[in-house]
């Protein structure tokens, strides 16, 4: 797959250290009477050219869903949708037979592949913040799946709570890329391969990466380069992908022939 729209002011295909941030106020934010929403990328009204995606993710939603609201019956098709609550109870339907409620501390994951339809509600009368995340399927015509998991965060180092086919653990997304959630309390390094690079979205707290500190709802985009390190004190959502076709598989990840 070919990664053709890449905000205009990053040219991965030179062979140089990239590093981009932007910060919470400067995403695109739609608020309605229930949904208060931080679009990082081009979505629904919010059109950027220069913004479409970066390497297979395509949408990264940061949002706070007010109580006993949310979105009706709705359809997808190929696209791996990836949701982690930070606060409140998510309750999902869809047309393939899967309910669940999802709640801080886990993580789903469904693979609209040929076509899939549901719903994402609020019924508590408390907030629902959350981060949902869309990435361009590896491959197309999948059948409709569905995933959900448990995770703790790891006091040091990454906690992988998605990864290409689930080979290095979290829900099995059919794409390669490797998903994370890492507090900063201690300073780690985070390896990339070649071809690769990484979005962080910062979920609490003020970490820093490479020496810049950032705040909630900040994120950064960082590339060709062979580490990149975490430090200060809060916690982020980390997403290792591809930038260029024929990129290496991410360090975190082992080769499996069906991972994507």
């Amino acid at each position: 797959m070919r990664y053709a729209e890449f905000d205009a002011t990053i040219d991965v295909r030179e062979a140089r250290w990239m590093f981009q941030i932007r910060k919470s106020e400067d995403h695109f934010r739609m608020r309605s009477g229930w949904l208060d929403a931080r679009w990082h990328f081009s979505f629904d009204r919010y059109y950027d050219p220069e913004n479409l995606n970066f390497g297979p993710l395509r949408v990264f939603n940061d949002d706070v869903i007010a109580g006993e609201n949310g979105f009706p019956i709705h359809p997808h098709q190929e696209m791996e949708i990836v949701t982690v609550v930070q606060q409140g109870k998510l309750t999902h339907y869809d047309t393939i037979g899967n309910s669940g409620v999802i709640v801080p501390g886990e993580v789903q994951k469904m693979s609209a592949g040929t076509g899939i339809q549901h719903s994402e509600w609020n019924y508590e009368k408390e907030p629902v913040r959350l981060q949902q995340i869309w990435f361009m399927p590896g491959q197309h015509g999948l059948t409709p799946s569905y995933a959900q998991q448990k995770y703790e965060v790891a006091r040091e180092g990454l906690t992988i709570v998605g990864s290409p086919a689930g080979n290095a653990g979290g829900v099995p997304i059919y794409q390669d890329v490797v998903m994370a959630i890492a507090d900063t309390d201690q300073v780690f390094d985070h390896e990339l391969a070649r071809g690769r690079g990484v979005y962080v979205h910062v979920i609490d707290g003020e970490p820093a990466i490479e020496g810049e500190g950032l705040q909630p709802g900040d994120a950064a985009r960082l590339g060709e380069t062979e580490r990149i390190r975490f430090e200060g004190s809060g916690r982020v959502l980390l997403i290792d992908l591809p930038l260029i076709e024929g990129a290496d598989r991410s360090t975190l990840v082992v080769p499996s022939d069906d991972a994507t």
